[in-house]
């Protein structure tokens, strides 16, 4: 479980800001330009470069953050250009589907 979330030095968090929290699940909410995206990003992946110096505590090695984010749907759903607005969720299937649109597109050539 989470208990505390610094962020320093990315995007609008020029200054730390600290999120202390002693909950499980937590909705975060606010005004366009507030960081939440930000926050998102470094929670969905803590590990990439723009966030070497934030943090997070309370964390075990069996704790799974789920984040719903842009990047989220980007990885996870794949929109087809036959028909917008509608979508299919699996990792593998959009792969899949990727690998096939370039393969149509080779054998046009």
């Amino acid at each position: 479980m989470i208990n505390r979330i610094a962020m320093k030095n990315v995007a609008s968090y020029k200054a730390e800001t600290v999120l202390e929290t002693d909950k499980r699940v937590n909705l975060i909410y606010g005004l366009n330009g507030t960081g939440k995206s930000t926050l998102s990003g470094y929670l969905y992946d803590m590990t990439a470069g723009q966030y070497a110096e934030c943090s997070v505590e309370g964390l075990s090695e069996s704790d799974k953050v789920l984040v719903y984010n842009q990047k989220f749907i980007a990885d996870n759903f794949y929109e087809t250009e036959e028909i917008h607005g509608i979508f299919t969720l699996s990792k593998k299937n959009k792969e899949a589907k990727l690998l096939i649109d370039e393969a149509k597109k080779a054998l046009k050539k």
